[in-house]
């Protein structure tokens, strides 16, 4: 099979700003309650703090908002027939191998957002290192074709593993002729051996 290739869904940048926005308003909310709380005994305290938590959710809310169009874009995925590459990175672009040998387990995993708002849904590829120990798992996030992908890679890990059936060895034995002609050469061996002792007799 030739390589496939998949990118995740354009609903799924939608999905990271929400994520990005409801973390945001819900550490201003909390903040918003423990500022009111110092406000009580000393409201300058209480009005410094929450100003200091708009401006740093501001701040983590912008960034967040930058970085997460060229973090979208950077994301393919490649089924190939004996290994599953992600490609993920933003200032440092990393092309991360998954090769069947190391797969242990596959799960499709749907938070909330995926299954109530952008029908997505995450490829998780559980791996495990040559120690046998369990590894961490790649992730192929925002697809929204995720159960087609699922049922490749179950595909294409189900044939590899079948090709890789142990090697039989055969022991080669001699033809007859072959063996006739050794015993022939032994008996001869011993015949002039015997003689050998009888002339010395």
């Amino acid at each position: 099979m030739s390589a496939r290739e998949f990118l995740p869904n354009s609903k799924y940048q939608y999905k990271m700003m929400l994520v990005i926005t409801l973390t945001g308003f819900l550490v201003l909310v909390g903040m918003g309650i423990i500022s009111g709380l110092i406000a009580l005994d000393d409201p300058g305290a209480g009005l410094v703090v929450f100003g200091i938590t708009i401006l740093g959710v501001a701040i983590y809310w912008v960034i967040g908002m930058i970085i997460s169009v060229p973090y979208y874009r950077s994301l393919r995925y490649e089924i190939q027939d004996d290994e599953v590459i992600v490609n993920v990175g933003i200032v440092t672009h990393s092309v991360k191998h998954v090769p069947y040998r190391t797969v242990t387990n596959i799960t499709v995993k749907r938070d909330i957002f995926d299954r109530w708002f952008f029908n997505l849904g995450t490829l998780n590829i559980q791996t495990a290192g040559m120690s046998g120990q369990t590894g961490a798992e790649e992730s192929l996030v925002g697809l929204e074709n995720v159960q087609e992908v699922y049922e490749l890679v179950v595909t294409e890990l189900r044939r590899f593993r079948g090709a890789m059936s142990p090697t039989t060895v055969q022991e080669v034995l001699p033809a007859d002729g072959s063996a006739s002609l050794l015993a022939e050469g032994q008996a001869m061996r011993t015949l002039l051996e015997e003689t050998a002792i009888s002339d010395s007799e």
